[in-house]
């Protein structure tokens, strides 16, 4: 080998080197750049408070509406949710009149309550929107939930946001359905599924209950056998259930224009102070039919429906058997 062919070989070593050096020093950078960033991200990760949404007892919830507002405040999601102290002259069907949905909202997100009787300074959930709550159960999956309301499993996690795990005892929004009945505590369970028979014949304010009254004609005490709901005169009347039409008359004695369904189980149903009727006598009819237009007919001081449930030849409470 000649003079210039070792010099090229010295310089080509010597390139070699060089360039494994720099490589060297580049992998070096790069890898310690690498441990700088993975500690910072650590270091910020440790410093982020981690939320831990507080955890409460199923007797809790049950029993504890403003503990029942904050477990739900945090894992509902587009739904507020508060705690209503009752005022005089309230009850669930005026409440849930103001608010803008059913009746059944207000039974549906207060498992709580055995009667639908409400006292002055009773404390009950009031949501912002209709809906009920779901009491998870044993063995519960979204699925599972979700067919049992009829709807998407995923519209019902996505609305429940903050729940990651059915927790048996803990609670389920589900919104704009009616409370599952088999999941009610028993005396609302029972009182339920008796409302199930009848609905309203119209949606209205009662302005007068069933029972003793002083009346607004005759000034006496008397028995009132039914319950006047405020209504402006023309308000279409629905049947309260399926039946047959038994009288169908301008002249019912003190009811004036009425309507009279016999519904073959032993009850019948009384519409009183009607303006016009919408059906004829034997004509059969089913729940929630237009049979008639309140009015002021018969003895009246002002536009109302009289609404009587009868069993027999006994006058039954219609607020007990009504929505």
């Amino acid at each position: 080998m000649n003079e210039n062919n070792e010099i090229k070989v010295i310089n080509l070593k010597n390139l070699s080197l060089r360039w494994s050096v720099f490589v060297a020093l580049i992998l070096g950078v790069l890898v310690t750049a690498q441990i700088v960033v993975a500690k910072k991200a650590e270091a910020m990760m440790t410093s982020v408070p981690v939320v831990v949404l507080p955890s409460y007892s199923p007797e809790t919830l049950l029993n504890d509406v403003d503990a029942r507002v904050k477990y739900l405040a945090s894992r509902v999601k587009d739904v507020d949710f508060f705690v209503y102290s009752v005022k005089p002259k309230d009850n669930l069907w005026t409440l849930a009149k103001k608010y803008g949905y059913s009746v059944h909202t207000l039974i549906g997100v207060n498992p709580q309550l055995k009667t639908y009787e409400i006292n002055i300074n009773q404390k009950i959930v009031v949501p912002s929107s209709g809906g009920s709550l779901h009491p998870v159960q044993e063995g519960d999956t979204w699925s599972k939930i979700s067919k049992h309301y009829d709807i998407d499993d995923k519209v019902l996690q996505l609305k429940n946001f903050g729940i990651t795990n059915l927790v048996p005892g803990e609670y389920v929004f589900i919104p704009g359905k009616h409370p599952a009945i088999n999941l009610m505590n028993k005396g609302m369970q029972e009182k339920y599924e008796f409302r199930s028979l009848f609905r309203s014949p119209l949606c209205g304010c009662p302005s007068s209950h069933f029972g003793k009254r002083k009346h607004p004609v005759t000034g006496k005490i008397s028995f009132h056998g039914g319950v006047d709901i405020a209504v402006q005169s023309g308000t279409w009347v629905g049947a309260a259930a399926d039946g047959v039409v038994i009288v169908a008359s301008h002249n019912v004695g003190h009811y004036g224009t009425a309507v009279f369904i016999d519904h073959r189980n032993g009850y019948i149903t009384h519409y009183g102070h009607l303006s016009s009727i919408n059906v004829r006598l034997g004509q059969k009819v089913k729940k929630g039919q237009l049979i008639a237009k309140s009015g002021t007919t018969g003895r009246v001081t002002g536009p109302h429906l009289h609404f009587t449930i009868k069993k027999g030849d006994k006058a039954l409470d219609p607020m007990k058997l009504i929505w």
